[in-house]
């Protein structure tokens, strides 16, 4: 059972800490290290992504829910051999309270980019996830995501209308979606943002099930706005799911005061 009850937002000492005058060149071979550390898990990143690139998109091309689940055997091998390599391990929490036969809306917490990894490690089922336009201008991987999500322009309101019609389509197929509520990484020293409506109105008008999910430890292993990255343990915890089936667009209020309360418990769990 996972036992420490500190928030994982803090970052490691290293990075708060004041330096000495004495310890400068520890310092600055600790700094070399983490940037060496950094530039061979990016390797890892593109040589495994190029390898898993077609049985990842073929799948999805020829039949999205069943080739989804081939292609999504192929992510969860890029994810576990990039986070290995990378001395990452992900332990998972809770897991049996996750319904393998039922479409559900799962809402995590962002913190990291190693944070979609690790996710694709824990969640037991093949998933699409939401995630900002700008994702697309990424080499490589914006490609595959064309075909493993759907994307939003948060400054365009059709954007953002079209996305959930499209997030909602795979709903209908059975398809499990991931969405990051937050709107974008979390840098402050708070446990989580505000959270944004779309996903909590998404899932009422699916009437699909929403699953708080917590993810705890990526921002100590490769924090946001840096590359001064280390090995560390990843700790995914799910929550019991709120069912949304009944609710209307009135009930949104509540609904997501519910999910940001049982994702605040669970970041101290």
């Amino acid at each position: 059972m996972y036992s420490e009850k500190t928030y994982y937002y803090q970052q490691s000492s290293a990075t708060n800490s004041t330096v000495e005058y004495g310890s400068l060149p520890h310092y600055y071979l600790q700094s070399i290290a983490q940037a060496l550390y950094a530039l061979w898990t990016l390797f890892n990143f593109f040589w495994l992504m190029a390898l898993c690139l077609p049985f990842i998109i073929l799948p999805i091309m020829i039949n999205e829910k069943k080739g989804g689940r081939i292609a999504f055997y192929f992510m969860r091998f890029w994810g576990f051999m990039l986070l290995a390599l990378s001395g990452i391990r992900v332990k998972s929490f809770n897991k049996n309270l996750v319904d393998r036969n039922e479409a559900q809306v799962f809402i995590a917490n962002h913190n990291s980019y190693m944070d979609s990894p690790a996710l694709t490690l824990a969640i037991p089922e093949q998933f699409r996830a939401l995630g900002k336009q700008e994702i697309l201008k990424m080499p490589m991987f914006g490609f595959i995501f064309k075909y493993i999500g759907v994307t939003v322009d948060r400054s365009s309101m059709r954007s953002r209308i079209e996305s959930i019609i499209r997030i909602k389509q795979k709903l209908d197929k059975k398809i499990n979606v991931l969405i990051f509520p937050e709107g974008t990484m979390n840098r402050s020293e708070a446990p989580l943002l505000p959270f944004h409506d779309g996903a909590f109105l998404l899932a009422i008008k699916a009437g699909k099930p929403i699953v708080p999910t917590v993810v705890l430890g990526t921002r100590r292993i490769l924090p946001r706005g840096t590359w001064r990255m280390q090995p560390g343990r990843v700790d995914i915890i799910f929550s019991e799911p709120i069912k949304t089936e009944g609710l209307k667009p009135s009930d949104l209020p509540k609904l997501k005061a519910e999910v940001e309360a049982r994702m605040k418990s669970l970041l101290t769990y």
